[in-house]
């Protein structure tokens, strides 16, 4: 039996298997252009260049050449190959931390809210800081992205930080989205980049079980592949990642996400909801604006020398 699959098809029918939804057009910001072509899911077993056994879960073409978006499956850590850099490897190994945690982190029970990951899978020595980019007219929070150099400067290393990034923000803050780049570069942070979904649709007043994702006539698939092309348009490499809009998901949401090969993402404490930070915890807060009272929950925890911050793949490698 598939590990990944529970009770369902087998193993090769996985690898085989991805969701194809029709395109309802999305409303403004138009769907970028981003110069990428033919971006697609697969699931394969592929050689490295060094000889390192990876998962390629995307291919694309750019300027006339092919590349692969490949998943090393010990560190969960992503990049962007050219696929002449690999060979065919035939069929992946779900042992490993990588196929252990998609299996086990989109299996039942399938919560309606913050399924997926909240907490380490194994004993670790500090807590995981995540920042949602959810779509906002609102600036984004500038000092709290400076308050994180700050902490890099007392620890003497970049500050980890998973930003979840939706499509339409990227659209529509790409001066302040330079700006964390930037920062990036200049070793204040270190990013695991998160895939949001693209448009983030969202209507006041619903009730969950009808909103967000769950909207009608949502098509999924082009919620999650149109944001990693405006992510690897924009020179970031999408992460393993994928935080639904809200936490907000149900089975055959979660079963679609297993399918293109991404973890969901959940959090052990929404700070602006009154939740505190705990060893182990994937810590919430919202940098583009929407929500000051999480910025400001989180000022002790980055003033406290004591709180140690961790990258985001440490939660599942290593399990």
């Amino acid at each position: 039996m598939c590990a990944l699959c529970g009770d369902g098809p087998s193993r090769r029918d996985f690898l085989k298997a991805f969701a194809a939804l029709p395109f309802i057009a999305a409303a403004t910001p138009a769907i970028a252009e981003t110069g990428i072509a033919e971006y697609r899911p697969v699931f394969e077993a592929v050689r490295a260049e060094d000889g390192r056994k990876l998962i390629a879960i995307r291919r694309f073409r750019r300027d006339g050449q092919e590349f692969l978006l490949t998943v090393e499956p010990q560190s969960l850590v992503t990049r962007i190959r050219p696929l002449a850099w690999t060979v065919a490897d035939g069929l992946p190994d779900d042992k490993t931390p990588y196929l252990s945690a998609l299996a086990s982190l989109t299996s039942p029970p399938y919560r309606i809210e913050n399924t997926g990951l909240v907490h380490a899978l194994h004993p670790v020595d500090g807590i995981f800081l995540t920042v949602d980019l959810c779509p906002s007219r609102k600036a984004y929070e500038a000092r709290f992205f400076s308050e994180l150099g700050e902490v890099a400067a007392r620890e003497g290393r970049p500050t980890p930080v998973a930003i979840s990034i939706s499509g339409y923000w990227a659209l529509e803050h790409q001066s302040e989205l330079t700006a964390i780049i930037e920062s990036e570069r200049r070793r204040e942070i270190e990013i695991t980049w998160v895939n949001h979904s693209y448009t983030h649709r969202y209507a006041r007043g619903l009730p969950d079980t009808q909103n967000f994702l769950l909207m009608p006539n949502t098509d999924f698939d082009r919620e999650v592949l149109k944001t990693e092309e405006l992510m690897i348009a924009r020179g970031l490499t999408p992460s393993v990642f994928f935080r639904f809009p809200g936490l907000v998901s149900d089975e055959d949401l979660v079963l679609k996400l297993r399918k293109l090969g991404l973890i969901p993402l959940g959090a052990d404490a929404w700070l602006a909801k009154g939740r505190r930070a705990r060893q182990g915890g994937i810590v919430l807060v919202h940098g583009n604006g929407n929500e000051p009272l999480g910025i400001r929950e989180v000022r002790p925890y980055l003033t406290d020398p004591r709180v140690k911050w961790l990258p985001l793949t440490d939660a599942i490698a290593g399990a």
